[in-house]
């Protein structure tokens, strides 16, 4: 029993040993891969060793194995593989997988990217190695989705894919394929599917270097390890703007041209390979872009900054000269021969220009106001105002271009006139306005219609200047005298005689420069020598009518009419002018002397009146004086009877009580009054014999105005000042001042004849 239950015991010990290590080698002989993992090998030992330069093993190799288990349970040779898991390689939609092969074959010498061979996209890394595949970066990428991919073998880098967007464009560079013939700048297109097949690029003979084919906006899977990609803005060209193109490959500009021929289909430059393929030819482009946006390979094509539309305003002609096209044959032509202006689009259209023979150098017709899309490498533009012709003017224009006319003129003009448009000095000449005139191919003279006033006078000069240059002219008299004359000519130009007037003398300025300056200055200076210098004064009528007659003679010869000529000013010498000066002075004095005694005259005789009609208030007062005294005195002689008369009243009332003495007093009045009567009577006697013989001495007005004097004086009536000032003025004479102090003397018993010695 103890031996059986020994025994049993010993066996059940060797089962679970046996067991354990069964179970032991079912774990490491079975591998449980999940559904998102893969497992990769390792042969630890027992089999075939590598060549050298492999990292990775095939089937019966030690070492990391090209294989690998995908999803799933895995039985294994215990203890001769090591599994270990990795999660599936997972690329997203906007996303690559660029590929580098870990172990393969050596890239050969002068190639940059690895062979493609099949392996169904990296994931069988056997077929990969078995099939040639080489180590290094791969041209093929893995695309987006979940992928088993070995990582010992394989080292993949998850990139973002291309993206471009609506106003943006993508230009390529390879860094693999067959190098660029000589003379090419870009690469020739193949097809890759826009550089997503990098096989089929290189399969297909791509070149390394700039390519022309550019990616327009998307999303595109391409190696980034074969392709430089750089994403730029789309050439945007602004409204009223053009830009200009330099290609910078293509065939060879032929001998002296200075732009490329225009090609087509390659719409506006935006297909780089239908330019190439079409001839198109690098350099300077006679095409232009217009406004818009374009999605150009600008490393194939270089754009200018936009550049504005030739604009002419309104009043504004634009003069164009073509840098490109057919050379001007004829010697004689100063410009080129004319074109119909709808045939190029007003140069706009550069290639129907070329095409219809259109020959460079300046041109005939002009732009008119607008704006203007023109290529200026090859048209350049200049503006200028228009012939503008103010009202009272017309402009002569002489055309040095186009078909020879006949001669519409007589044989008094030298020059030829011939219809408008013609080659010539045109017959009609412009009327007032505005004129779209080419000045380079035509001259324009502008001539007065109206009445031109010249002025042959130093710093003078009338409003339109055709006088400007004149000076005033100097003479020598008969009697060596230099005289400066200045002289005006009238003259007018008939609209239908201007031509002729520009036929023979070129100009208006040279008309006055060449005829009239040298007929007025010559005609004056003869008529002067044969004439005293004061006789241009007297003789200037006569002198002026000869030069009338003389200047519309030569003016009438040259188509002008002289409507007047006058002398101005004649200015004769200081020395000549002195001597008539001071006679003409000495002859005025004299009748003004003559003058001013009269006027003293009349004004000596304006002072009398003026002095009674002021004295006439003082003589009536003085009149009334007298009547006053007059009155006074009878008043006092009634006075004096009626004193009397009461005295002999009185003397009769008393006479019975003194008899005696009133007959004594009556007797003694009765005398007394006698005798004062006779006084009286010699005294009244004497006084008017005396004033008879003062009013016959002095006159009755002053004798008047005496005697109020003497009432003044009497009555003590203060009306003169204590002081008196007198001095000459328009009074009377010497004679009356002196008698009106003596006057003023006598009345107040002042001395006025001597210095006042009041200090105030």
């Amino acid at each position: 029993m103890g031996i059986l239950a020994l025994l049993f015991s010993g066996s059940t010990l060797a089962i679970l040993i046996v067991v354990f290590l069964i179970l032991f080698v079912l774990y490491h002989s079975i591998v449980n891969v999940g559904g998102d993992e893969l497992a990769t090998l390792e042969r630890r030992w027992i089999g075939k060793e590598m060549p050298d330069g492999r990292t990775v093993a095939l089937g019966g190799e030690v070492g990391v194995q090209a294989r690998i288990l995908g999803p799933g349970l895995h039985f294994l040779i215990p203890f001769i593989f090591k599994p270990t898991k990795h999660k599936y390689l997972v690329i997203r939609n906007n996303q690559v997988g660029i590929v580098y092969a870990i172990a393969g074959k050596p890239i050969p010498q002068g190639q940059y990217m690895a062979t493609s061979v099949e392996s169904d996209f990296y994931q069988d890394g056997e077929k990969f190695l078995t099939n040639g595949g080489q180590k290094g970066p791969q041209v093929a990428v893995i695309p987006p989705g979940e992928h088993r991919i070995n990582p010992h073998l394989f080292n993949v880098k998850v990139v973002n894919a291309v993206s471009v967007g609506d106003d943006e464009v993508a230009l390529v560079e390879s860094i693999a394929g067959e190098p660029i013939e000589a003379g090419r700048i870009f690469a020739h297109p193949v097809e890759c599917n826009l550089f997503q097949n990098g096989e089929q690029f290189l399969k297909n003979g791509g070149q390394k270097g700039p390519q022309i084919t550019v990616l327009t906006p998307g999303m595109y899977r391409i190696n980034t390890e074969l392709f430089l990609v750089e994403v730029r803005k789309a050439t945007v060209v602004p409204g009223g703007h053009i830009c200009l193109v330099t290609a910078m490959d293509g065939s060879q500009l032929p001998d002296g041209r200075l732009l490329a021929d225009k090609v087509g289909e390659h719409s506006n430059f935006e297909k780089g390979d239908v330019f190439i393929h079409k001839g198109g030819q690098k350099g300077r482009q006679i095409q232009h872009l217009m406004p818009g946006t374009y999605r150009i390979n600008t490393n194939l094509f270089k754009i200018s900054e936009p550049m504005p539309w030739t604009k002419i305003e309104s009043d504004e002609v634009g003069i164009v000269t073509i840098q490109e096209g057919k050379s001007i044959s004829d010697p004689s032509k100063i410009a080129a021969d004319e074109m119909d202006m709808n045939i190029h689009q007003n140069f706009q259209d550069t290639d129907a220009f070329l095409k219809h023979g259109g020959q460079k150098g300046l041109q005939i017709p002009v732009l008119r106001a607008g704006g203007y899309a023109i290529n200026p490498w090859f048209a350049q533009v200049k503006k200028q105002k228009m012939v503008e012709v103010q009202i009272g003017e017309c402009a002569v224009v002489t055309n040095f271009v186009g078909e020879e006319g006949t001669d519409t003129s007589d044989i008094n003009v030298n020059a030829k006139i011939v219809e408008n448009g013609l080659k010539g000095i045109w017959r009609d000449p412009l009327g007032p306005g505005k004129h779209a005139i080419n000045l380079e191919i035509c001259k324009v003279d502008i001539v007065p219609t109206t009445q031109i006033l010249l002025s042959w006078a130093n710093d003078e000069s009338s409003a339109h200047k055709f006088d400007a240059n004149l000076k005033t002219i100097t003479l020598r008299t008969a009697d060596a005298f230099n005289v400066n004359m200045d002289v005006r000519v009238i003259i007018h130009i008939a609209m239908a005689d201007a031509p002729k007037v520009v036929a023979n003398l070129g100009s208006v300025d040279n008309m006055i420069s060449q005829v009239l300056e040298p007929a007025i200055s010559s005609h004056f200076r003869n008529a002067a020598q044969a004439v005293q210098a004061l006789e241009l004064y007297t003789k200037r009528s006569e002198i002026q009518q000869k030069a009338k007659e003389h200047i519309q003679n030569v003016l009438k010869i040259h188509h002008i009419e002289s409507k007047d000529t006058m002398i101005a000013d004649v200015v004769l010498p200081v020395e000549l002018t002195k001597t008539v000066t001071d006679r003409q002075i000495a002859t005025q004095e004299k009748a003004t002397f003559k003058t001013q005694m009269e006027a003293q005259e009349e004004r000596k005789r304006l002072e009398n009146a003026t002095a009674q009609a002021d004295m006439q208030k003082q003589v009536v007062e003085s009149e009334r004086g007298v009547d006053i005294s007059k009155n006074l005195a009878d008043a006092a002689i009634r006075k004096a009877e009626g004193e009397a008369e009461a005295v002999k009243l009185q003397a009769g009332a008393n006479a019975e009580a003194i008899k005696f003495k009133a007959g004594a007093d009556a007797e003694a009045i009765q005398k007394t009054g006698f005798a004062e009567a006779g006084i009286i009577l010699e005294k009244g006697k004497s006084t008017a014999e005396s004033y008879k013989l003062q009013v016959d001495a002095m006159g009755k007005d002053n004798f008047g105005q005496l005697k109020i004097i003497e009432q003044i004086a009497q009555n003590n009536m203060k009306l003169i000042p204590e002081t008196l000032i007198s001095g000459g003025g328009a009074g009377g004479g010497n004679l009356e001042n002196m008698m009106g102090v003596l006057l003023l003397e006598k009345l107040t018993g002042k001395n006025y004849s001597q210095p006042s010695t009041n200090q105030e």
